[in-house]
């Protein structure tokens, strides 16, 4: 795959910014925990009026790839908007939480009787977070037999929950997810020289996880939960992303990195 036609659009309030006509870069990170992710974009030489209509909270997406071949890669809420100007130029900095700032989310002393179910407990709590659930499939479905008490932040209440269930919880581009990263119908991306590796990839271990780093020319479908068959000279075999992040630029990076778990 060679490296031209590179396609980024940025749309927010009714707008489009395309980098055909608009110096654009930009970092959007992914993982697998409920902690909201925050991307950056640059865009450059935007006009008064086109700023006053980018305002915090705003709903922001963003597409890429290549010319024929272009998907989703954020769609989350405005944080943060700052313009400054540096020589002929002014450059706006949009920060974009990949979901509503959570931290208000909040129960206090929510009791569930002997016996309850992790899964009755999590859809409940989901609820009380105000994500659609995109994805829910449990290891396990936990049995509270002595009851559970729900209390303090939603996410970390979800997180506890599932990590009981031997499940991971994680938000990604604005929905909540309830799955093993290594379980579900997921789309595999078959990754080589000839879709866009890049380098070799570069094995890890910890705890109970083996695995590799990869980097490859930008690929939208690589994402949290993701599954990879790699072909490489060192390595080839199926993984499933963990966390990672796209870069994009006009002129400079425009790469898709991800950490991938074996099975």
């Amino acid at each position: 795959m060679a490296n031209f036609g590179r396609v980024v659009e940025v749309m927010v309030n009714n707008m489009s910014f395309s980098m055909d006509h608009y110096a654009i870069e930009g970092t959007i990170p992914f993982d697998n925990d409920l902690l909201p992710n925050e991307s950056e974009v640059k865009l450059w030489n935007l006009s008064k009026d086109t700023l006053s209509r980018i305002k915090r909270n705003d709903v922001l997406m963003i597409n890429a790839g290549y010319r024929g071949d272009v998907g989703v890669i954020l769609h989350g809420f405005i944080s943060r908007v700052k313009t400054q100007r540096e020589g002929v130029d002014t450059i706006t900095t949009i920060n974009v939480l990949d979901s509503q700032d959570l931290s208000s989310r909040k129960v206090k002393d929510v009791a569930y009787a002997q016996g309850t179910l992790a899964s009755y407990i999590l859809k409940e709590m989901a609820k009380q977070l105000g994500l659609p659930i995109a994805q829910f499939q449990l290891n396990q479905d936990y049995r509270y037999e002595e009851g559970y008490t729900a209390s303090g932040d939603v996410t970390e209440i979800i997180s506890k929950v599932a990590a009981d269930c031997g499940t991971s919880a994680y938000i990604n581009k604005g929905k909540l997810y309830v799955r093993n990263l290594r379980k579900g119908a997921d789309d595999v991306f078959s990754l080589s020289v000839d879709t866009g590796l890049i380098g070799s990839p570069e094995p890890f271990e910890e705890d109970k996880f083996k695995g590799f780093i990869v980097k490859s020319q930008l690929q939208y479908r690589i994402t949290t939960a993701s599954v990879i068959d790699l072909q490489s000279k060192d390595f080839s075999g199926r993984m499933h992303v963990r966390s990672g992040s796209h870069r994009f630029s006009r002129t400079g990076d425009f790469i898709t990195e991800a950490e991938a778990i074996l099975p």
